[in-house]
């Protein structure tokens, strides 16, 4: 059986991601779709990125220009990313709303005449399941109207 050297896991780290990204470990980065605000995590490589689960998009920082802007940024508060219960969040939420009517449009479309007399069921299945993600934010959008109405 072959032992492991002193070299044998030389791509370990034993730092804590919060010592590695300093001021980076407690801010939050904004999607570049949604505005949402993302936690800014640590790779393998120890360099930043976040990732927004919701739109799809996964960022990576590279470089030391790109950490250092990121930092600066950081550190300055320009980066504004939309919390919970703000006017920011329920703008994203129309922009989400808006973009989830032009896929739905895009779906009916796809069905066109043939889609009438020999419908598709994976399509109508999509159709269906947009249908449902419109609702639910038609309902985060008046919810959040509500509780900002009643404060």
């Amino acid at each position: 059986m072959a032992q492991l050297g002193p070299q044998g896991n030389v791509n370990v780290t034993l730092d804590l991601p919060e010592s590695i990204l300093g001021d980076l470990a407690n801010r939050d980065f904004p999607c570049p779709l949604c505005g949402a605000g993302l936690p800014i995590l640590c790779s393998k490589r120890k360099k930043p990125y976040f990732t927004c689960n919701s739109c799809g998009v996964q960022v990576f920082v590279r470089g030391k220009k790109g950490i250092s802007r990121l930092k600066e940024m950081a550190k300055s508060g320009i980066l504004i990313s939309s919390k919970e219960e703000s006017a920011m969040h329920g703008i994203n939420l129309l922009n989400r709303l808006e973009s989830l009517k032009l896929q739905k449009r895009d779906l009916e479309m796809k069905t066109g005449i043939i889609g009438i007399i020999f419908p598709d069921e994976n399509v109508q299945n999509a159709i269906s399941l947009v249908d449902a993600e419109i609702k639910k934010i038609e309902g985060e959008l008046a919810n959040l109207a509500h509780k900002k109405e009643t404060k």
